[in-house]
């Protein structure tokens, strides 16, 4: 199989989205399939493309009439007619299927990963999106009930493969939290992962941050991530005085180690899919809470496997982060996370379900 995984997301962007494309480029690859990355020249994720030795494929872009784009990409795929390409973004799945559906009229299926919604029950995404689109792979059967409310399409057109984390080097020793603080036997540490974006939350958690140190002062807040809000947190830190507390640590390039060291992951976003900072935390056996976001359920039992509290909600941060703190048991929800992610959500599971799945439908197509 013949395969492109194609992102447009801006060069300085980096996510799950991304993460999930790696992981699955190079499980296919070690499979025998010929997988290559489409991405924009000099991006963050082309940049990660290359240190793992992915075949990568300049393309840039920018709109759903990129006409530079679309000449690149036929240019490509007249080099190497793919099986499958699988857009991460809209407009890559409008010029992908307008290429190969309309001008090429080849038998290559294009297909929609959405990790997040990406459509509404509108006119638009009807006739603007489905004529060039073989079908949606998403990470959660949130998304799919809502698709399929739309009446668009026959059952089978939206697949859910639910996300999945590599195992990890037991060797990789925890993050030292001592370069911003001074560890004692009293510290407790909170670790949040994510683009310092609105959705992500972080606001709220700094929020809540405020009342927990004011009851618990040996409680330190690490949040690791970089993006558009960063100037705009450090203003909240500073204006409520926690910047002895509450640190913006920068993107980091591997979050497992942070999770090794730390004594708690928070997940506080507004809106997710299936996210992976939440299923890494678990699958490091730390304590966890998370908003009820889409995929959380599905990821998580609440009392279970960490807490869930409802999206922005400062109070129930403040309660939820407290009782952790104050009741050791909660090491257990950890464990218990940490098997289930094992048992369920492995990268090997994921790939397995990707690589049938695009080969039946490929059978299907011939």
């Amino acid at each position: 199989m013949r395969l492109l995984l194609l992102n447009s997301i801006g060069r300085t962007k980096w996510g799950g989205g991304e993460k999930w494309m790696l992981m699955t480029a190079k499980k296919l690859i070690s499979r025998g399939h010929e997988v290559y990355i489409g991405c924009s020249q000099n991006s963050l994720l082309e940049r990660h493309a290359k240190a793992d030795e992915l075949p990568v494929l300049p393309i840039s872009i920018y709109s759903d009439f990129s006409l530079l784009g679309l000449l690149k990409l036929k240019k490509y795929y007249k080099e190497k007619p793919f099986d499958a390409i699988i857009g991460c973004q809209n407009r890559d799945v409008r010029i992908a299927g307008f290429l190969v559906k309309k001008l090429l009229k080849s038998n290559c299926l294009v297909y929609s990963r959405q990790g997040v919604q990406l459509l509404n029950n509108s006119k638009k995404y009807k006739y603007s999106f489905l004529p060039f689109c073989d079908g949606i792979i998403t990470n959660t059967d949130t998304i799919k009930k809502e698709y399929d409310s739309y009446g668009w399409w026959a059952d089978g057109f939206v697949k859910v493969i639910h996300n999945g984390v590599e195992n990890h080097n037991d060797e990789l020793k925890p993050f030292d939290y001592g370069k911003f603080i001074k560890v004692n036997e009293n510290s407790y540490k909170v670790l949040s992962t994510g683009r310092l974006s609105t959705q992500k939350g972080f606001k709220y958690l700094i929020d809540a941050a405020k009342e927990v140190i004011k009851l618990k002062p040996d409680t330190y807040f690490f949040i690791a991530g970089k993006g558009k809000r960063k100037r705009e947190l450090k203003e909240q830190i500073s204006k409520n005085g926690l910047s002895s507390n509450v640190f913006l640590i920068g993107f980091q390039e591997n979050v497992i180690p942070l999770l090794k060291g730390a004594d708690l992951f928070v997940l506080p976003s507004l809106y997710e899919g299936m996210p992976n900072s939440l299923m890494e935390a678990m699958s490091v056996g730390i304590p966890v809470i998370s908003t009820n976001v889409n995929g959380v359920t599905e990821l998580m039992e609440d009392k279970k496997h960490g807490l869930i509290i409802p999206p922005a909600n400062k109070d129930e941060l403040v309660k939820s982060i407290l009782s952790m703190i104050d009741d050791k048991n909660y090491q257990e929800m950890g464990l218990n996370a940490k098997k289930h992610v094992a048992e369920n959500f492995t990268i090997d599971k994921m790939v397995d379900e990707i690589e049938s799945f695009l080969l039946f439908e490929l059978a299907k197509k011939k």
